[in-house]
């Protein structure tokens, strides 16, 4: 039998997914568990699905190992792949709605969002167009460019021009200054993300960075404020943005993989110290990245307050629901609890199906 929510409202069954064959595996299982257990503490009959590095889905809880081999394995064949991904969905048999706790490509990209599309399922988060928009980081730049939003100078580099260490190095000190920041064109949580202060240390920045992804970015690197900004949907249409968080890194030069998970290795204060006019500009572009990729439900926009005024980074249509996350810390600074917020995102995701 379905439960109540609340006087007449009905908990529909919620099948987590997470883990993934992407570099965000562990960090998707921390926030697959958040929710999970979130969503059980409210009485929602929950079915957790973890797809391992491998591509293989299994229904259980996830366990307690999540390895620090971080790279996907690309050992599969189609057909075998094909079978689990059947096998996969059959796990979501029962279910009425999916909560994505999947990050990265796999997970972010538009690639589930499209497979639960085709059977019908309704799901938390964005749709398959601006899932891979905000996760190929050059394409979301053009659109939110055209929005009228600042984004940062840059240059999109393939694996055939990488392939002439020296050419690439000319072309960055060409058309950029240094010292540049390096990163994948398709990633999250800034793997292979390098800070690069000149020529010679430029080459191995992209091997690293090309480890992760076809394609790399190589973009100015920014002077201010850096702040991270949610925007929330409700029910009845509406978006709010959440108070901003102001990130100051512990470790290394810039916010990357240790300083996110690392504890300790940011300063993450929420709300971000910056006058009234500056936030209220700030949250006005984490709203207008939001809409003009055309995201739903929930997105994370990353940016630094500038001379110039703002200038987004990127968007986030899965972002981190783990305990060091962002988000649930600008959502408890506005008064929303953790079990609120995912039972938001499943009550739209379910009005929205």
């Amino acid at each position: 039998m379905r439960r109540e929510s609340g006087v007449g409202q009905v908990r529909p069954r919620v099948a987590v997914i997470m883990g993934g064959p992407s570099g965000e595996h562990a960090v998707s299982l921390a926030s697959g568990r958040m929710v999970a257990g979130a969503l059980t503490e409210r009485g929602y009959p929950v079915i957790p699905v973890v797809v391992g590095r491998d591509g293989r889905w299994r229904r259980e809880a996830p366990g307690a190992h999540v390895g620090a081999d971080l790279r996907p394995e690309h050992t599969q064949t189609v057909r075998r792949r094909l079978d689990e991904t059947i096998e996969g969905l059959g796990l979501l048999r029962d279910a009425e709605v999916v909560f994505l706790a999947l990050h990265g490509p796999y997970g972010e990209d538009g690639t589930i969002q499209g497979l639960l599309e085709m059977v019908g399922m309704p799901y938390t988060g964005s749709g398959p167009l601006a899932s891979a928009l905000a996760m190929d980081k050059q394409m979301a730049k053009t659109v939110l460019a055209a929005a009228g939003l600042r984004v940062p100078r840059g240059l999109l580099l393939t694996a055939a021009e990488l392939q002439d260490p020296a050419a690439a190095a000319a072309r960055v000190d060409r058309e950029l200054s240094w010292p540049v920041v390096v990163k994948p064109n398709r990633g999250g949580s800034s793997l292979g993300a390098a800070l690069v202060d000149d020529p010679e240390a430029l080459a191995t920045a992209l091997r690293e960075a090309l480890g992760q992804d076809r394609a790399v970015l190589v973009e100015e690197r920014l002077q201010g404020i850096e702040v991270t900004g949610a925007v929330l949907e409700d029910e009845d249409g509406g978006v709010e943005a959440l108070p901003l968080v102001e990130i100051v890194p512990r470790v290394g030069a810039f916010f990357d993989f240790d300083a996110k998970y690392r504890p300790g290795g940011a300063e993450e204060i929420v709300p971000a110290r910056v006058e009234a006019e500056v936030e209220q500009r700030l949250r006005a572009a984490c709203i207008a990245a939001h809409r003009a990729l055309g995201c739903r439900g929930l997105s994370r926009t990353d940016l630094f307050w500038t001379a110039a005024g703002p200038v987004v980074l990127e968007v986030n249509t899965i972002p981190g629901l783990t305990p060091a996350s962002l988000v649930p810390k600008a959502a408890r600074a506005a008064g929303i609890a953790f079990a609120d917020l995912v039972e938001r995102l499943v009550r739209l995701a379910w009005r929205g199906g």
